[in-house]
């Protein structure tokens, strides 16, 4: 694929979201139309782009998604003419246990060339030695070249420059090592809120990496993208989905698959909003930080209460992950106890944090709002935080089992969903009864 771009390395540290935030506002600031896209299901560094370049990021994993999906979704973008950037996951090839997840195979499929980032910090020439093998570990990976991140100065740079040459891989651009361009680091990621603080670094990489790369090189003539035609969904049934700094771990395809199952998602605040959306007849709530605002989310009595009239209501609930902690009775933090909407029996803690994470096949444990009895299901968990319900699990299988109601499913698992997909199509219908 032409006008198209990955940028990896070969570990987690190297400075990969820097180098692609980098790539992406320089895109911008020529005039490009691009895309941006995040390799595995790691909504954290997805919603950086929006912070940093004005679009959100659209993941891209092989074990949930599929080839052919994520292809298409790639493809799609390259038609309306934008400018595509891949950023990687961990390192190149790493992934699921036999490694097929990884961005090199989404690199591979695709035919994406590949941009390595390397830490310069504590080697020279040796980064050509990563260069190298990384251009040879897989037959269908074009590496590209380097960017060396971290850079002592135009001399250590020039080193790397000569030592990359020599084995056919150019160094095609150094950032230097400044102690204020980091992007500062949280639980599960970078720290989303510090992204505005960090734009001064990201406007100095864009505008290095513009003058070092020739965008027009790999991204061809400077063009507009045309817009991705969508319909909005205006007229459908309401489905209000939570979208602050507390919960907003909602993928673009979930609002897209709701869309195109005739629904109207609109967002809504937790943390500051006192009623839900005018005509709400379904409730989304996705992942996020609910220990970091768990204050907040409890002092908004008016709307902990329009949730709880929404259930009451028995209105389709559908809840992931830090959307489900904000279901429960209480969340518990270092701070203390607080309050929650009070729908689910029980309760979460993340006072002792341990951290969970893994791909997950699930069975849906009995007929809800979204799926039938033993449809099998395919999540993503990432969470810090403990979980005890006294309710009805919503899957069968390894992991979070969940929660489940007649018009309610909750649980860790994040899941991916597509327009076309029965069980969205099943979640809207049900809004609409």
């Amino acid at each position: 694929m032409d006008a198209a771009l990955t940028v990896a390395a070969l570990g987690t540290g190297e400075g990969k979201p820097l180098g692609a935030l980098g790539v992406t506002r320089a895109l911008s600031r020529a005039g490009y139309g691009g895309a941006a896209f995040k390799a595995g299901p790691d909504y954290l560094d997805a919603r950086l782009y929006e912070a940093a370049c004005g679009t959100r990021a659209v993941n891209l994993d092989l074990w949930l998604d599929g080839r052919a999906r994520v292809c298409s979704a790639l493809e799609r973008a390259h038609a309306r003419g934008c400018a595509v950037v891949v950023e990687g996951m961990m390192g190149l090839f790493d992934g699921d246990d036999e490694g097929a997840t990884s961005t090199a195979h989404i690199a591979a499929a695709a035919d994406l060339p590949v941009v390595l980032v390397v830490d310069g910090w504590r080697m020279s020439q040796s980064a050509a030695a990563a260069v190298l093998g990384a251009s040879h570990m897989h037959p269908r990976v074009r590496v590209a070249g380097a960017i060396l991140n971290r850079a002592g100065g135009a001399a250590h740079a020039n080193a790397v420059r000569r030592g990359c040459e020599s084995v056919g891989g150019p160094c095609l651009a150094w950032i230097p090592d400044d102690p204020a361009w980091p992007l500062p680091e949280r639980a599960l990621g970078i720290d989303v809120r510090a992204v505005h603080a960090g734009d001064t670094a990201i406007d100095a990489v864009a505008q290095s990496l513009a003058e070092q790369m020739d965008l027009a090189t790999w991204f061809g003539d400077v063009r507009e993208a045309r817009p991705d035609a969508r319909n909005d969904g205006a007229g459908g049934p309401v489905i209000a989905y939570a979208d602050d700094d507390a919960l907003w771990f909602t993928y673009p395809q979930t609002l897209e698959a709701l869309r195109a199952s005739g629904a109207h998602p609109v967002p809504f605040s937790p943390l500051r909003d006192a009623k839900l959306p005018y005509g709400t007849q379904a409730v989304w709530l996705g992942g996020g930080y609910p220990e970091a605002h768990a204050c907040e989310l409890s002092e908004n009595h008016a709307m902990r209460a329009q949730i709880r009239d929404a259930a009451a209501a028995n209105l389709p609930i559908y809840a992931e992950c830090g959307g489900m902690m904000y279901l429960a009775q209480w969340l518990q933090t270092d701070e203390g106890r607080y309050p929650m909407a009070g729908v689910l029996r029980g309760g979460s803690t993340i006072a002792r944090p341990r951290l969970t994470i893994g791909y997950r096949e699930l069975r849906a444990s009995r007929d809800s709002i979204l799926d039938r009895a033993g449809d099998a299901v395919r999540a993503y968990e990432f969470h810090y935080a403990q979980a005890t319900f006294d309710e009805p699990p919503a899957y069968d299988g390894a992991g979070d089992r969940g929660a489940w109601r007649e018009r309610l499913v909750a649980g860790f698992a994040h899941r991916r969903f597509f327009p076309g997909d029965s069980n969205v199509c099943r979640f809207v219908e049900s809004s609409r009864t």
